[in-house]
């Protein structure tokens, strides 16, 4: 995500130095330390290099669902709502302080509501185990950057999400949300 923020604010990120701040390669001998370095700045800039056509992301996000709303025929999702913010955070280099990226969700559409008839919702409930923890797959189109104190935001549209589990290694489908690229439902 650092290197996305980078590549998306035209921005070259530091790889020189980072690669040079890495244990392995500081704290090497003289006669390893080119080798390592030079191995250390080609990861670096591959995973730069990895980003310069993304404009979209893929992401897994736990979620909850509460009791059925039978006035509107359906379940809430505890996970996103229009304005949701995720957070994450790079250290790229043990000498330099932690970076927060921060991706925050652009749609202004309800995006937390699941409708179902009551026996789907059930049978949802069913096959779910009673449980009503589920992950939402989720996929976000890019929509920008912004520089804020805390670092950078990056900024997407919800175009959708996959709603299921994996427990005890066995995946369950049991649903899917998507969002029109206009903002209707």
């Amino acid at each position: 995500m650092l290197m996305l923020a980078y590549r998306l604010e035209g921005r070259e990120p530091p790889i020189a130095t980072w690669a040079g701040q890495q244990s392995r390669v500081a704290y090497a001998d003289e006669f390893q330390r080119p080798a390592l370095l030079q191995d250390e700045q080609g990861r670096l800039q591959a995973i730069y290099d990895g980003t310069a056509e993304v404009g979209r992301l893929r992401m897994n996000v736990r979620a909850h669902f509460g009791e059925y709303d039978s006035a509107r025929g359906g379940y809430y999702l505890d996970a996103f709502m229009p304005g949701s913010v995720f957070h994450f955070t790079a250290q790229p280099s043990p000498s330099e302080r932690a970076q927060r990226i921060s991706l925050q969700v652009d749609n202004p559409e309800e995006l937390n509501f699941w409708p179902l008839d009551a026996a789907a919702a059930q049978d949802v409930l069913t096959r779910n185990g009673g449980l009503r923890d589920v992950v939402l797959d989720s996929r976000l189109r890019i929509t920008g950057i912004n520089r804020r104190s805390e670092g950078p935001v990056i900024t997407a549209r919800l175009e959708g999400y996959a709603i299921g589990n994996d427990r005890y290694g066995r995946p369950v489908s049991l649903g899917e949300r998507r969002f029109s690229p206009a903002g209707g439902p």
